[in-house]
């Protein structure tokens, strides 16, 4: 009797560890699952307004990758509103498309719960990034030294006109040549501003069909022709790079070396104008260069 009690209280013990582990694993899960929730569901209520959605921070390999996942409930502007919430607003390192299903399952509670933030969210990035077509500065098929290069100074420090940062990205002429580069409109839209600015020298302000402002700097001169009203298509000729600017006195020249400064501004409501960093969008338009004869 008295081993037959212990077998049986053996039994019962492995019973319960196994109750235990089994209780362990389903607490760790929906502990998990409730991280993953907070962690979306954690949106500012400004949050197209926020200093990390204005980095725009998407590498190409993610795009690329967005652009083949095709869920049949969402669109494009909402694959990467999702993978942007999930990953902090940070996808400059590639992310798993298995990643994607994961924060999908979130895409209904959001839209019902969280729909004005969400919405706009989506809307943002549809203003941004749906006009994109050319990279403004083509390519020559005449000089291959005529090459030009970026880096990302997003919120540089700028001390001209006071202390400032820089909101957006200079691309560099290789060749030192004034009015050597020319330089087109990367989108269709219409010609909203023209002329001499103090710190911008000859610009040109282009409102995209979606709404997004595309702001050319220190441009030596203007395409021929054009004025504000006019309507333009993406890779139209609209001037030539340029040193103008930082002075007072109009055709200012040789305060810097020869590049044009592109910022991108989106409107996230009616009474505010704000600056996205150019430099991860220059990065995934890189590939579409038009080829000219300069």
């Amino acid at each position: 009797m008295k081993i037959k009690n212990q077998k049986h209280k053996i039994s019962k013990n492995k019973i319960y560890f196994f109750l235990f582990i089994v209780l362990l694993i389903f607490i760790t899960m929906i502990t998990s699952s409730l991280q993953r929730s907070a962690k979306l569901f954690n949106i500012q209520i400004k949050s197209n307004q926020s200093s990390e959605f204005r980095e725009q921070c998407i590498s190409v390999s993610n795009i690329e990758m967005l652009k083949k996942v095709n869920f049949e409930e969402l669109d494009f502007f909402e694959e990467i509103t999702l993978a942007m919430l999930g990953n902090q607003y940070d996808l400059s390192k590639k992310i798993d498309k298995n990643d994607l299903k994961q924060y999908k399952n979130y895409y209904f509670k959001l839209k019902k719960y969280r729909q004005k933030e969400w919405k706009s969210l989506v809307n943002s990035y549809k203003t941004i990034w749906s006009d994109l077509k050319y990279f403004p500065i083509p390519d020559s098929i005449s000089n291959k030294n005529a090459k030009v290069s970026f880096e990302d100074t997003w919120f540089c420090e700028r001390t001209y006109g006071g202390e400032r940062h820089h909101e957006g990205t200079d691309i560099m002429a290789g060749i030192q040549k004034r009015g050597y580069y020319p330089v087109l409109s990367m989108t269709d839209g219409i010609v909203e501003k023209m002329g001499w600015l103090n710190m911008g020298g000859y610009r040109i302000g282009i409102r995209s069909n979606h709404g997004a402002y595309f702001y050319y700097a220190h441009l030596e001169s203007y395409a021929y022709h054009l004025k504000e009203g006019d309507k333009v298509k993406a890779g139209q000729l609209i001037g030539y790079m340029g040193d103008t600017g930082y002075g007072e006195t109009e055709g200012t020249k040789g305060k810097f070396p020869i590049h044009l400064h592109l910022g991108i501004y989106f409107n996230p409501n009616k009474n505010s104008q704000l600056s996205v960093n150019p430099y991860w969008i220059l990065k995934y338009i890189e590939k579409y260069k038009l080829k000219y004869s300069y």
